[in-house]
């Protein structure tokens, strides 16, 4: 089993310490006069959830200065000025979690914690360049909590997908699957990080002067906390006739070079080698048990 040999505490603190400090800066800005912390804040107890694997560390101080650095009860996120699309998004999911009668509101929202830098639900109706409000933190892994399925519809938590075949297909079976393994497929613990590609990509959408730039892919990374298995997906922001989920394994090296984050930050150099360099496995279920993880 592969594991940090640092304390959930210790890991919470440097997790919260090696943010960039402009989205240290950012969040603390939110906080109220009276000193307690605003929603959003990235205090260290919302983080310590996140400590088997760190939070992912952009690699280049340019990126990492246009970080806003966001933290609620179901998710954390990093969220980019400059694209005004999260770098990354990371949740925990446990079967708990996703089980309930929460419900999805549709209620999309500007997010106060990230400012005048937050989209608004306006800012994907382009008929240029049709994309949907893409979650990030998929609205259906909060079912035990109606609070935190309405948090998960703040705008900062969306990045523009292609609808049709995508955001509506290929990218929901994933998500889909991924809540079936935790649900009944043996994997009770799995910290998820999501989050865009942009590659080459030149789109950019919204009515107004600031756009948000819409991805040439997206990403998954799946971490196992009881058997320090991991694994990593990548898909391209297009339209996809229905695939298994396992066509889209990639080595999680290759999603680090793509993006310029460092994933799986608080485990050693070695143990990072060790489950990025390999392509792996997803890990199976039972169609019953796909069934019970649609949203």
């Amino acid at each position: 089993m592969i594991r940090s040999f640092l304390g959930a505490a210790a890991l919470a603190g440097a997790v919260l310490a090696t943010a960039p400090a402009a989205a240290q800066t950012s969040s603390a800005q939110t906080a109220s006069a009276q000193g307690s912390p605003a929603p959003g804040a990235p205090t260290p107890a919302c983080l310590a959830r996140f400590s088997p694997v760190g939070l992912p560390r952009h690699r280049g101080d340019d990126v990492a200065l246009k970080q806003i650095l966001i933290c609620r009860d179901g998710y954390a996120l990093s969220f980019n000025k400059a694209t005004r699309n999260p770098d990354w998004v990371i949740e925990r999911l446990t079967p708990a979690a996703l089980k309930g009668a929460a419900k999805r509101a549709d209620k999309f929202q500007k997010d106060p914690a990230a400012g005048e830098f937050s989209p608004t639900p306006q800012d994907y109706t382009d008929p240029a360049n049709p994309r949907d409000r893409g979650h990030q933190a998929p609205a259906a892994d909060f079912k035990f909590s109606q609070a935190q399925t309405n948090d998960s519809f703040y705008m900062t938590n969306m990045s523009p997908q292609i609808g049709p075949g995508f955001n509506r297909a290929q990218w929901r079976f994933l998500e889909e699957d991924v809540r079936a393994a935790v649900l009944c497929g043996g994997h009770p613990d799995v910290i998820v990080i999501t989050g865009p590609i942009y590659g080459g990509s030149a789109t950019w959408i919204g009515r107004n002067a600031t756009k948000i730039l819409s991805p040439a892919a997206y990403f998954k990374v799946l971490y196992d906390v009881q058997s320090g298995r991991a694994v990593g997906f990548r898909l391209e922001n297009k339209y996809y006739d229905k695939t298994p989920s396992d066509t889209f394994i990639v080595p999680i090296s290759q999603l680090e070079v793509a993006t310029g984050l460092d994933f799986l930050s608080a485990l050693s150099r070695r143990d990072q080698n060790v489950l990025e360099r390999s392509k792996g496995t997803f890990w199976g279920h039972g169609q019953d048990c796909a069934n019970a993880a649609k949203d």
